[in-house]
């Protein structure tokens, strides 16, 4: 027992000591029987995974021998083996790097509370809306599409209108106040609908119930309209807290968590509303943004200088400022082309890719098993391909210039609806939403980084509203052609709307490349800004 004892708990971690860098001898007493431990245990997963059975005299020493063996070969290769895991390691601490920047981590910390408060928000109103408002789900209560199509209607054309007057509250008020306000606000009304609107209804559905309607809308445009909100502020503050670097990374961080965040929301959303009615959730959602709201009060460096003007003052010349943010995106060339490159991003992918797989979903599965179907292939699109946009984007950063990262994007997203969309089947579907979740992630930090480094602090607010309305257009306008061509279960229309509408896209995406060949001079040549904004200290 005491020669058991002394291979198991001291003898790999004796071995393998110099890998930690366990030299001395207060180092050794404290970690060689940890070492020791997890050498073992991890050789006895490895060892009883292959070898099936119960375990044994020979088995028990199979894995000590393991053990071993593996410390031993740790210490041995520890000249060859250490320099590609420190390249790793190095890679990793670069990636999350920028969250050892205080002011950035509160930054995208708001963002995505508010995101995750607008997923389990949006979740249980839309549940509440196609299901009805008991616990779990009942297909029978599912209204018609008809009416459905006019909830989304009137959920993205409000905002659409109202973005650019948002985009001044960005560049007029301190930012750090209109994300408490806008916050707190939509924490007010959410819990409002919940209470006087949802609880009423109980289980039924709002189809047929304007007022009831209508209030639900209203719901819901509030937590889409504190996402755009903080989004926006997000891309606008992102050169001053990152101090006019690394903006690629900061951008793809952002935009990764931000997926992360909304997706986690909406499954607390479904998953609680199995066990509790939809109201409550609302709350929860609501409470989520109050958090967000007084972590926002924590917030600095999001704007390069104070905006100390009233309120009425800014507010009688708004559409003045407006037109003086248009005015400043359409002289500005890169700005515009990065604008631009964003909408057709946002009309190909997720307007007619990932809708057009939406409406023939059901069509490539037996057994009414569609939204299985859809939440496997676009989840597993999502995170991989999102995930891998992030590890190339952190790469490529300080070698390839922005504005290359999105016309590659482009290219990839055309050739991969042309060549996959062709298909029309599970694989080619899957192979599709893949590259295209790939493609749109890479183009959008690049898009959003062009814009970065175009505008001035002062605009960048409008600048980025105008992406609020590429962004809703990209629901609405393929919504609206799609009724027109969608013929329901038809392979053919199926094929030839992807491969038509890629091909269209691979057209315009040449004539931005020629666009920004001809503006070449005018890019940044890496993700920093030609100019480190001004600020009060250095945030980093």
């Amino acid at each position: 027992m005491l020669l058991g004892l002394v291979v198991l708990a001291i003898v790999p971690g004796a071995i393998a000591a110099p890998w930690i860098g366990a030299r001395g001898r207060i180092d050794r007493l404290a970690l060689v029987p940890g070492l020791s431990i997890v050498l073992t245990l991890f050789a006895g997963i490895a060892v009883l995974s292959i070898w099936r059975g119960p375990l044994t005299v020979a088995k028990g020493w199979t894995v000590v021998a393991v053990a071993v063996g593996v410390a031993a070969a740790l210490r041995v290769g520890d000249r060859w083996l250490r320099p590609p895991l420190e390249r790793v390691a190095r890679f990793v601490d670069g990636l999350f790097g920028a969250f050892s920047n205080t002011d950035f981590t509160l930054l995208v910390g708001v963002q995505f509370l508010v995101q995750a408060g607008q997923g389990v928000i949006q979740g249980a109103i839309g549940k509440s809306i196609a299901f009805g408002g008991q616990q779990g789900f009942d297909v029978q209560n599912v209204p018609s599409a008809d009416y459905l199509l006019k909830v989304v209607l009137a959920l993205y054309i409000p905002y659409t209108l109202a973005s650019p007057f948002v985009g001044v509250f960005i560049d007029r008020f301190p930012r750090r106040r209109v994300v408490w306000w806008a916050n707190v606000l939509t924490a007010v009304l959410v819990t409002a609908v919940a209470l006087f609107v949802l609880a009423p209804l109980g289980e039924r559905t709002s189809e047929g119930d304007v007022g009831a309607t209508v209030a639900l809308v209203a719901g819901l445009l509030a937590a889409q309209g504190v996402v755009r909100v903080v989004l926006a502020v997000k891309s606008a503050a992102m050169p001053t807290v990152l101090a006019g670097r690394d903006l690629l990374q900061g951008n793809g961080l952002s935009q990764a968590g931000g997926a992360l965040a909304q997706v986690a929301g909406i499954a607390v959303a479904l998953g609680v509303g199995t066990v509790a009615p939809s109201f409550a959730i609302v709350v929860i959602g609501a409470l989520v943004l109050v958090v967000a709201a007084l972590v926002s009060r924590r917030m600095r460096h999001v704007e390069a200088r104070r905006h100390d003007a009233t309120f009425w003052e800014e507010a009688s010349r708004v559409v003045a400022d407006v037109i003086a943010g248009l005015r400043e995106v359409g002289a500005r060339p890169p700005a515009a082309l990065g604008l631009s490159a964003f909408q057709m991003l946002r009309y190909q992918f997720w307007g007619f890719g990932l809708f057009v797989f939406g409406l023939y979903a059901k069509n490539l599965v037996e057994g009414g098993r569609a939204d299985t179907l859809a939440l496997v292939l676009t989840g597993l699109g999502g995170i991989v391909g999102g995930g891998i946009g992030l590890v190339l984007a952190q790469a490529l950063k300080d070698r390839v210039p922005p504005i290359r990262l999105l016309l590659g994007s482009m290219a990839l997203l055309g050739a991969g609806t042309v060549v996959f969309g062709g298909l029309v089947s599970v694989a080619g579907f899957a192979a599709m939403l893949f590259t295209g979740f790939f493609a749109f992630f890479l183009g959008k930090i690049s898009a959003d980084t062009i814009m970065q480094q175009a505008m001035p602090d002062d605009f960048r607010g409008r600048a980025f509203a105008l992406f609020d309305i590429a962004y809703n257009l990209g629901y609405i306008v393929p919504a609206f052609l799609l009724s027109w061509l969608w013929v329901e279960g038809s392979e053919v229309r199926t094929r030839a709307i992807l491969v038509g509408s890629g091909a269209l896209f691979l057209a315009l995406t040449a004539a931005v490349a020629w666009w920004a060949w001809r503006i070449r001079d005018r890019f940044a040549p890496q993700d920093d800004l030609v100019e480190l904004p001004e600020v009060v200290g250095d945030p980093t």
